[in-house]
Parts: structure tokens; C-alpha cells; sequence
């Protein structure tokens, strides 16, 4: 199950969500995420979106998330509401439409409905799809490389440290 907690960086963390049982019926299978559907915190410290990847099955959403399911997931609308909701443009309008509390924020399905988002043309949305798709790769080869930066520089600094008796 994937919670608000879950989402980072307007990001899924896959790593630590919380396993549940769903009983199996043609109800609960509409509860199951689906490929490029959008989860926006309805309580959290602060209001974000994740695109549910291409990849995610036997996955349901928690309660502190609303889910905004697209009626043609191939058309690349999710991709696009996903940009969209993360744009700065986007985070303001979300920003006018949420309501703060003492210890997060929330957000009402009513609320985020009644934003108003310019939608363009369907061969725009295939172009923001493929625009996506080679962002979030390279996202996390990004990430990926200064990890490994990271850890490259950490060994070598310790190597050097206690093999040179630089420790005293």
C-alpha cells in the first residue's frame, strides 16, 4: 500500500511500503493502482504528486492519498497532470486549494477536481509522455551516479585514512 509517507520528491518510494490483504473481487480491482495514474497527499506536510509507473501491479492506494485515474492512460494525460501538478504554476494553484493544519496539510478530492487544468492536444500529450519517460531515466541515472560518487569518495577517503596512518 502506498501512503503519503511514501511519496518523496513527487516520487514513489517502492522500498518500504506497507503490505495488506486485499480480499480479491471485481470491487477491490478497481482499488488497484494503475499505470500512470497520479496519487496526490490529501494529508501530509505538504501537498505532492507521484506518476504511478508502467511497472506497479497488486498495488492500492492509502487513505491520506487521493487518486486521479486517467480515462485514456496511453494518451500520456497522466504524465502531463503529473508535469502539470509538479510545475511551479501547478504547485500554486495546489497550494490555493489546500488547507493548512497545525501538523500537515490537507487536501479534499472536491478541491483538487474543481482545479482547472489546461489539457493540450493529443499529439502534445504523446510528446510530454516520451519527454517523461527520457526525464525520469535520466533522473535516475542521476541519482544512481552520485550515489555511487558518494559511496567511491567514502571508501577511498577511509582506505586512504587507515592504510596511510593518517589516524591517530
Amino acid at each position: 500500500m502506498v501512503e503519503s509517507k511514501d511519496v518523496t520528491d513527487d516520487r514513489i518510494e517502492f522500498g518500504n511500503l506497507r503490505e495488506v490483504g486485499v480480499v480479491q473481487s471485481t470491487r477491490t480491482e478497481r482499488h488497484l493502482l494503475r499505470p500512470f495514474d497520479v496519487l496526490v497527499t490529501a494529508r501530509a506536510g505538504a501537498v505532492q504528486a507521484a506518476l504511478v509507473p508502467a511497472a506497479v501491479s497488486r498495488t492500492v492506494a492509502g487513505i491520506t492519498l487521493l487518486v486521479v485515474r486517467p480515462r485514456r492512460p496511453e494518451s500520456g494525460i497522466g504524465q502531463f497532470l503529473w508535469f502539470y501538478l509538479t510545475s511551479a504554476f501547478g504547485r500554486a494553484q495546489l497550494a490555493r486549494k489546500a488547507r493548512p493544519g497545525i501538523t500537515f496539510t490537507s487536501l479534499s478530492a472536491r478541491d483538487l477536481g474543481e482545479m482547472a487544468i489546461p489539457v493540450p492536444p493529443d499529439r502534445t500529450l504523446d510528446r510530454v509522455a516520451r519527454l517523461v519517460e527520457s526525464s525520469e531515466t535520466a533522473y535516475a541515472a542521476a541519482v544512481e551516479a552520485a550515489r555511487l560518487r558518494r559511496e567511491t569518495l567514502k571508501d577511498a577517503l577511509v582506505r586512504e585514512i587507515c592504510h596511510n596512518g593518517m589516524a591517530k
